[in-house]
Formats: structure tokens, C-alpha cells, sequence
């Protein structure tokens, strides 16, 4: 009886701590990373109510150099096409404009601490603009294992953004989207309905999208356009909160 009243102790424990670690990384989950990609600027422990509208922007989009050579990997014309659709989400309030969208940016590594306050205003010179949306653009691929012969892989896309001043190096607002699609193929030879791409919410039944070209490029391409949407509405209502609700 006394052993079963321990083990019942110890369950409940481990129990107790496994529910704390999955609150830890929910909410570390839940915040913008790009402060961990910025060296230079001056962090304040709160970005929150720190802009003024109405608001002129630039926006850039790095890409880390740990993100170049998978399958997945959007190119330079499809990041631009990014920054259109984030433009197009934050310009909805009417309150700020995306004045100018510079050329994608590649940083060192993985990324972290790659994106100095110099290189950003080396970049944004001649653009006239003090303040500038840099969004850093990563990954992450996990196998969903299936039965023979069908494969799954899950891309999670990620946009991490700061509303910064390139005149003063503050930061004045931080954002992110985040996104996953799933591609699956059968490498059976009479596959006729693959490869497909769906949602996360996907059921057999669908809905999904048969892919015609690179399969994993159009991974990518989803992934990353659904952060890059999500990315683009979450500053808006940051930056302007009587438009929260749309």
C-alpha cells in the first residue's frame, strides 16, 4: 500500500511539472523572437504603444544563411512576394504605409544577433526613411511517419518582426506570424491524387491541393505566405488597435 501511495506521489509530480514545462514553451512560444536576431538597438522591456500614427515605413525581410540550401528554402522573388503580402495586411488600417520594400537580405548563420543597427542603416541610406520593418524569415521540417508508401513532411514557418528607428536605434514594436503546411507523397507508381498540400486541420477526405511543380517549394511557398498573412494582421492591430477586430 505504501509502495503504491509513493508511486502515486511521484505520477502526480512529474505530472504536475510536465504541465509546467508545456505552459514555458506555450508562452515562450507566443512572443517574437527578432530581439534575439538584433544587435545595436536599444531593446525597452515593453514595445507595446511606442509608435506614433500615421506611420511611413520601409520593410525588409532577412533570410539567415542557415535557412539557404533545403528543398523548402523560398528565393529571392517569392520572399519579395512575402513582403507584398505582409504590405498589403499592415496597410489595411489606412493609418500606415509601407513606403518602400527593399531587397531581401541574407544574414550569417542561423541568424542570431546577425542584424546589426549599421548594416540596417547602410541598407536604408538612400530610402529617406527613419523607420523600417525588418522580419526575419526561418523554418522548421518534421516527418510525420505513415504507413508504406506514403511520406509526410510538415513545414512551420515563421516570421519574426521589429518596428525599428534606424535614426535613434530604438525599437519600437515586435511581431511575429507563424504557419504549417504538410506535403504528402506516395511513391507508389499509380499515385494519381499526389503529391498533395494541405492544411495542418487535413482529413484523408481533404481538402487538399494536387502539386504540379517542385513539390517542396510549393510547401515552402504555403507556409511562409500564411506567416507572412498572419505576420502582417497582428501588426496592424498592434500598431493601430481600433482595427483589432478585422
Amino acid at each position: 500500500m505504501l509502495g503504491v501511495i509513493v508511486r502515486g506521489k511521484y505520477m502526480r509530480k512529474h505530472a504536475m511539472i510536465g504541465l509546467l514545462a508545456v505552459f514555458v514553451l506555450t508562452g515562450c512560444a507566443s512572443e517574437s523572437r527578432i530581439n534575439d536576431y538584433l544587435t545595436g538597438f536599444q531593446v525597452p522591456p515593453s514595445s507595446k504603444g511606442r509608435v506614433t500614427l500615421p506611420l511611413v515605413v520601409g520593410l525588409l525581410i532577412a533570410l539567415p544563411e542557415a535557412e539557404l540550401g533545403q528543398p523548402t528554402t523560398p528565393s529571392p522573388p517569392m520572399l519579395e512576394h512575402f513582403a507584398e503580402r505582409i504590405k498589403k495586411e499592415i496597410e489595411g488600417s489606412g493609418a500606415i504605409t509601407i513606403q518602400r520594400i527593399f531587397p531581401p537580405m541574407t544574414i550569417p548563420a542561423g541568424g542570431i544577433s546577425a542584424l546589426s543597427l549599421e548594416r540596417l542603416r547602410d541598407v536604408t541610406r538612400d530610402s529617406g526613411l527613419a523607420k523600417v520593418i525588418v522580419a526575419v524569415a526561418t523554418s522548421q521540417t518534421a516527418q510525420k511517419v505513415q504507413p508504406w508508401p506514403l511520406i509526410e513532411t510538415q513545414l512551420f514557418a515563421r516570421m519574426d518582426a521589429a518596428v525599428v528607428d534606424i535614426q535613434t536605434g530604438r525599437v519600437l514594436a515586435t511581431e511575429f506570424g507563424r504557419e504549417d503546411y504538410v506535403l504528402g507523397q506516395n511513391r507508389s507508381y499509380n499515385a494519381f491524387s499526389y503529391p498533395r498540400l494541405y492544411y495542418r486541420t487535413f482529413t484523408f477526405a481533404g481538402p487538399f491541393t494536387i502539386v504540379s511543380g517542385d513539390p517542396y517549394q510549393a510547401l515552402g511557398e504555403a507556409a511562409f505566405s500564411g506567416a507572412a498573412d498572419q505576420l502582417g494582421m497582428k501588426l496592424r492591430q498592434q500598431l493601430n488597435p481600433q482595427y483589432a477586430g478585422t
